[in-house]
């Protein structure tokens, strides 16, 4: 099992214990987090490595498990609505498979954006679209972000690119994130992340 599949069972686990699940993210987030560094860090230090070393080792490798990870969440998060409203889910991921059943490949060539020559697809974390006999109707986009840094633009960059389409231009893109690093969580004295998301 991933560590992106153990972080899912135990926020199953948080679900069962919080009426709005949804809500608590970051204090989940900052469980794990700490659950994670303490046992990593203790681990790379019984490998012999100095402390400040455990500690960025240990950092880097809950980045990487915890993105999936809040993929997974927001999915689950998401099932009910999808079963109750006959949505379907997929992720840019299994889109760029080479082998994909004739559904997933219509959701494909129905979220391509084109660049002159070439089409390629927009980066999607959870795709939600809906089917009509052998029709597919993509209904949004949902850009999974644990934190920016600087990559606050790739959400509002994809939506500018299917408006230019009338194929796309319906497609709604979010951005999804608990914002540990607060970038966008204040109204009042926004900071550029949230002013570019905001207005695009």
């Amino acid at each position: 099992m991933s560590l992106a599949d153990i972080i899912l069972e135990r926020f199953k686990d948080f679900m069962r214990e919080q009426p709005e699940p949804y809500k608590f993210l970051q204090v989940f987030y900052t469980q794990e987090k700490e659950r994670f560094l303490n046992s990593k860090i203790s681990d790379y230090i019984k490998q012999n490595k100095s402390k400040e070393e455990a500690s960025i080792l240990a950092r880097q490798g809950f980045v990487s498990a915890v993105g999936r990870a809040l993929e997974k969440i927001i999915e689950l998060l998401l099932k009910d609505f999808c079963i109750k409203n006959n949505v379907k889910m997929t992720n840019d991921k299994t889109l760029r498979a080479k082998r994909i059943n004739g559904e997933l490949d219509k959701v494909k060539r129905a979220l391509l954006v084109h660049f002159g020559e070439y089409s390629v697809l927009p980066d999607g974390d959870i795709v939600l679209y809906q089917t009509n006999k052998d029709s597919i109707k993509i209904l949004a986009i949902l850009s999974v972000k644990n934190s920016f840094r600087e990559r606050f633009t790739e959400t509002p960059y994809w939506k500018l690119k299917l408006l230019q389409s009338p194929v796309t231009s319906h497609i709604k893109v979010f951005m999804i994130t608990p914002d540990n690093d607060e970038e966008i969580s204040f109204k009042d004295k926004p900071k550029k992340a949230r002013i570019v998301m905001e207005h695009e």
